[in-house]
């Protein structure tokens, strides 16, 4: 990406585009694109292709909601749908697919390198920690550039946890003209913050503050110290990024006031300052998005009460000079960018996988890694290849599909030397192991996670909530980074290891992709299952939807067989069991369901086949139901696999209840009595 102005800062996504659910839906637009574009269409200046992909979007999702009524504001749209992944290098500017968006759709991805093997990443997130890895900020003029990404993974391998404001405003405020060593000074004199020496603000005023800006700050006081003060003088310096027109005169009037308080100060100045510090054009650039100025609204209120209540103002306290004026401006405006800027660059970082961010904290879970890969390796974050080179050429490392030692030029001997280090550093005797230890870390994380933020009273309260479809407490509760579909096959892998009282690995479960706090990203890949235990001897495949009874012969009843066809044949005939759990359930799906224990299926993709599958259903009241009354998950499984039918018979409505009863009775079930045994 390049800045349009020096003013401008970087910007991972669209302002545009904003979205909590950035993974599920760069897939879908990047598949719809792919198919629109495959006959070579001309995307440039043409707003009938560019409106007609937005309509393809419109008629196919239900991502948006179509409001446009002319194809100009349709083509408008269908650029600010496609300028996101622009930046990821998934397209590029003529929305082609690149080769690391085809790989990326047709889930084939280069296979993982020495060190991306012992990441426990989804493919998902792979090739998001691969594209932001190679994602550069280039100057105005093309010909300079930072790599955001590696500099926060550098950041926060020198840093054990960075409050999350403080890195935003450090990553948003560094210039793509800084070179390498500038940085490095710059992530070491941090530490004057980390030992309390100084706050952030002094850090941000002495370091990040540069010397244009304090250059700039002796200049605006000596415009605002003139009797006329020129409108596109002061613009120079009180610059509005989007709409200086609208912008400059509203700061311009607002500061004369502020000059004329400082002069003299009087009742009628003061309500001049009140009134025009509620427009929300001066609280963003003046306030931190809140008036600059506390006040009462009481009729007595006075000029010295207004003086007293503000005597750490810059605009209005004389003891200050005019330059604090300036640096105000500019310290809000900063966090104005944070709130525009800042969330999509947490949100979109956070597709890789390995950076946390949780209670506002950012971290390394595996710091030790890539501390040693910067300590060891001179890992360029900054470099003078031309934009057009780059970002402009299909054929650049950009649009490559190439693992991360690649994009860093390291060779699997450097990190397999430096993995024998870290193993050392672990007390582990070979570096193979070290996945194993960063797996067995995970799955502590992750029991600790459950067992604190969703314990069987909080996922009770969630499935209830997903029967009453209270999406927003579910999402406040979970995340707001996932669909409410994608949350619902989370939640069920929580509700299932609280009935195996905690037995079994929910984590390696999920076929969905997580984020580094381990909160649910995107679903799994279409075709695989949603959730897959391994209970020794056997399978149990976990099936979630949310689709009503009317919908689910066409959107589930195929699927849901044939992904656990798949799974039976892929695992050589292993004996399994398929749970198939929804808010409602059709008769007619479920009788069905049932029928496949008598009937030969083939696998989809590969030679192979399985004579009958075993599938039951539960609905979220059942699944309640369970959890309340404390039945495990073996109870479940021997009742629903002692019921199997032995001999083909005609399936009769009202099958499924007379297990669900059983299993809730508490009957007791020998598993000497099963052809499917579950090792508890």
């Amino acid at each position: 990406m390049k800045l349009k102005k020096d003013t401008s800062v970087l910007n991972y996504g669209d302002t545009s585009f904003r979205r909590k659910r950035y993974m599920n839906e760069y897939r879908t637009l990047l598949s719809l694109l792919r198919e629109y574009m495959k006959d070579n269409k001309v995307w440039t200046k043409n707003n009938g292709i560019q409106s007609g992909y937005y309509t393809k979007v419109i008629d196919s999702t239900d991502l948006f909601e179509r409001t446009e009524n002319t194809q100009d504001k349709m083509a408008k749209r269908g650029r600010t749908l496609t300028n996101s992944l622009v930046k990821t290098g998934l397209i590029n500017d003529e929305r082609k697919t690149s080769p690391v968006g085809e790989a990326w759709l047709s889930n084939k991805l280069n296979s993982r390198d020495a060190l991306e093997s012992i990441l426990d990443l989804s493919e998902d997130n792979l090739v998001f920690l691969r594209q932001w890895s190679k994602t550069r900020l280039y100057n105005v003029e093309g010909n300079h550039y930072f790599v955001p990404f590696l500099f926060i993974l550098k950041f926060l391998s020198r840093y054990n946890r960075v409050p999350k404001n403080d890195l935003l405003i450090i990553l948003h405020s560094i210039s793509p003209n800084l070179k390498d060593d500038q940085l490095d000074k710059l992530i070491e004199n941090y530490e004057e913050v980390t030992t309390n020496k100084i706050t952030f603000n002094e850090f941000f005023s002495r370091y990040l503050d540069n010397v244009e800006s304090k250059e700039n700050a002796k200049k605006v006081a000596d415009l605002l110290s003139s009797d006329n003060i020129s409108q596109d003088e002061f613009n120079l310096f009180f610059v509005n990024g989007k709409s200086m027109e609208k912008a400059g005169p509203v700061y311009l009037e607002f500061i004369k006031e502020v000059l004329k308080f400082r002069a003299n100060p009087t009742y009628n100045t003061m309500k001049n300052l009140i009134t025009r510090g509620k427009n929300s054009q001066i609280k963003k650039a003046f306030g931190f998005n809140k008036h600059p100025f506390i006040f009462s609204k009481g009729r007595n209120f006075t000029v010295q009460e207004f003086i007293e209540k503000n005597s750490d103002s810059p605009l209005i306290n004389n003891k200050f000079s005019l330059e604090e004026i300036y640096r105000l401006f500019r310290s809000s405006k900063q966090a104005d960018l944070i709130s525009e800027y800042g969330d999509m660059t947490i949100r979109l970082t956070n597709l890789s996988g390995i950076i946390s961010y949780e209670n506002n904290v950012a971290s390394l879970p595996l710091k030790p890694i890539f501390e040693r890969i910067f300590d060891e390796f001179p890992i360029k974050l900054t470099g003078n290849q031309l934009y057009i080179n780059y970002e402009q050429n299909l054929d650049s490392m950009f649009y490559k599909d190439i693992t991360f030692l690649e994009i860093l030029e390291l060779s699997d001997d450097q990190i397999n030397n430096l993995l024998n280090e870290v193993a050392r550093d672990l007390e582990l005797s070979d570096p193979a192991d070290i996945a194993d230890k960063v797996e067995k870390e995970n799955d502590k994380r992750f029991v600790e996670l459950i067992e604190r933020k969703f314990p069987k009273n909080v996922v009770i309260k969630l499935l209830q909530q997903f029967i009453n479809r209270e999406d927003s407490k579910i999402s406040q509760t979970v995340t707001d980074n996932a669909p409410i579909a994608d949350i619902f096959e989370y939640v069920l892998g929580l509700a299932w290891y609280h009935i195996s009282g905690g037995k079994v690995n929910v984590r390696k479960a999920y076929k969905m992709s997580l984020d580094a706090d381990f909160l649910p990203l995107s679903h799994a890949a279409g075709y695989q299952g949603d959730l897959e235990f391994d209970y020794g001897v056997s399978t149990l495949l976990l099936e979630a939807t949310l689709m009503d009874r009317s919908t689910q012969k066409r959107g589930e009843l195929e699927p849901v067989i044939r992904h656990t066809t798949n799974l039976a044949v892929e695992n050589n005939d292993k004996p399994m069991q398929t749970i198939f759990v929804a808010s409602e359930l059709d008769d007619n799906v479920m009788n069905i369901f049932r029928a496949t224990q008598f009937i030969e299926l083939n696998h989809s993709s590969c030679p192979g086949s399985v004579v009958g599958i075993n599938i039951f259903a539960l609905n979220i009241s059942e699944l309640i139901q369970l959890l309340n009354a404390d039945i495990s998950d073996i109870r479940i499984l021997n009742s629903i696999n002692n019921k199997r039918e032995q001999k083909p018979k005609t399936i009769h409505n009202g099958w499924r209840e007379e297990i669900v009863k059983e299993i809730l009775s508490g009957e007791y079930i020998s598993s000497d009595k099963l052809e499917i045994k579950i090792d508890e």
